[in-house]
């Protein structure tokens, strides 16, 4: 997944900055996650073989360094917004392991630490910073950033997943503290289905400002994908990249892209793709 992500940028966004992620800083890590698990998830990364954290997350030696960049990059989107003279709005975060199913204390779906969560606490120690929206279009549900933020209503997760389907969260009716905003899609949605949900359950249903828009964009809803059942078309990406810009980013606001799940190499390539393309034009303005 990561070649074909790295394939992508090089071949159609060489013209871009590209940053180097620092290695996390642990006291960011313990913004959102308990002191005890970290601790723990250090401990028991192994010298030889495979450790299990859950049955579809394993760690091998090298391991804790892929956790630490992926947080570190993350994080290092919003200090280099506002350490920088430069004047970067956009930033996308090509980071493995995924984050959005890592709760507090546990690790679950292939993540360990919580990239966007801990992203977006780390934000809101800027000044400037006082509201946040973060949009996952990942076909699953994000239970751990929804559980982590649903009683903080500086930070608005809004998710559309199929539904049920793994990790079994994500009902319409978790409200949090109304900073929650799910929108369930069924089996074999298609895009018809999907832009009118968005709409009902997202779009028409959220009436903030907000200072800064993280994205935790997944593109296993993609209809190449094998791991779920939803029907998505390429420019489904594009559609709900720049619906959400449109009623959102006014401002200039700053915008973090963080990569979550893919796993058909096409539908990942083509979907990022029509992603990256309308952050580009926002960059651009």
């Amino acid at each position: 997944r990561i070649k074909t992500v790295k394939d992508l940028l090089y071949n159609e966004y060489k013209n871009h900055n590209f940053i180097e992620p620092p290695l996390a800083l642990k006291e960011n890590i313990l913004l959102v996650h308990d002191k005890d698990y970290v601790e723990s998830i250090f401990n028991n990364i192994p010298k030889e073989g495979y450790n299990y954290f859950d049955p579809d997350t394993i760690a091998c030696p090298k391991s804790l360094n892929s956790y630490l960049s992926a947080v570190g990059g993350s994080v290092e989107a919003i200090n280099h917004h506002f350490n920088n003279n430069i004047n970067n709005k956009v930033y996308f975060c090509a980071h493995r392991p995924p984050g959005h199913h890592a709760e507090r204390n546990k690790a679950m779906g292939f993540g360990v630490f919580n990239n966007v969560a801990i992203s977006a606490q780390f934000a809101l120690k800027n000044k400037d910073i006082s509201k946040i929206l973060i949009v996952d279009f990942d076909v699953h549900h994000g239970n751990g950033t929804q559980h982590i933020f649903e009683n903080n209503k500086n930070i608005f997760y809004a998710s559309s997943h199929q539904y049920p389907f793994y990790p079994g969260t994500g009902n319409i009716s978790e409200k949090g503290v109304g900073n929650i905003f799910n929108c369930p899609l069924p089996s074999g949605c298609d895009s018809k289905l999907f832009r009118e949900l968005f709409i009902r359950d997202i779009i028409e249903k959220i009436n903030e400002k907000f200072d800064l828009i993280y994205f935790s964009a997944g593109f296993d809803a993609h209809y190449l994908d094998p791991l779920a059942s939803i029907n998505l078309e390429d420019n489904d990406f594009s559609w709900v990249t720049k619906i959400i810009l449109e009623k959102f980013a006014i401002n200039n606001i700053p915008i973090i892209s963080v990569l979550e799940g893919g796993y058909d190499m096409k539908g990942l390539y083509n979907g990022l793709n029509n992603h990256l393309k309308v952050l580009q034009e926002y960059s651009n303005e």
